[in-house]
């Protein structure tokens, strides 16, 4: 069975992020699948949502995540979870509607200067709408602190 993250591959921001200064890595957190939390196990810490816990890596109490080299760079770029491919984009449930929506994450320098290719982002989102995610895991994923400065990019049922 092929795990989701490697449905999104061709998602490659290495040369957008190489000379950011910002660092999400140092500052944001990635919420592990149910399929990626054994891979991470040692690494990965849990978050309690009023849906039940969810394991996460990446930053974490004044941390930065664990794969992160002291010039910045992932140590497990090629083998990054679901989460941390996709970021800045972001998949929410609309708990009034029953809509999953995607947001882009203004946090993320590259995308508020426009550094980040349409047809990319409209590569993940298109390849998001069509792969199966776990409803109950995209609940608790949204309901997982994040500082939310998101712009809505589409949604659907």
């Amino acid at each position: 069975m092929t795990k989701v993250a490697e449905y999104f591959k061709f998602v490659d921001f290495g040369d957008v992020c190489r000379n950011c200064s910002i660092n999400c890595c140092k500052r944001f957190y990635a919420v592990l699948l149910p399929e990626e939390e054994e891979e991470y196990a040692g690494k990965s810490f849990t978050l309690e949502t009023s849906l039940g816990p969810v394991k996460c890596l990446g930053a974490y109490k004044e941390g930065s995540c664990p794969f992160l080299s002291p010039e910045g760079l992932c140590l497990n770029y090629e083998r990054r979870p679901f989460d941390c491919r996709v970021w800045p984009v972001l998949l929410y449930y609309d708990f009034n509607t029953g809509e999953k929506v995607l947001y882009l994450d203004m946090d993320c320098p590259a995308v508020a200067e426009g550094r980040v290719s349409q047809k990319l982002i409209n590569d993940i989102v298109n390849l998001l709408k069509s792969v199966r995610l776990d409803e109950e895991w995209v609940k608790k994923f949204t309901l997982a602190p994040w500082p939310n400065n998101l712009i809505e990019i589409c949604r659907w049922k």
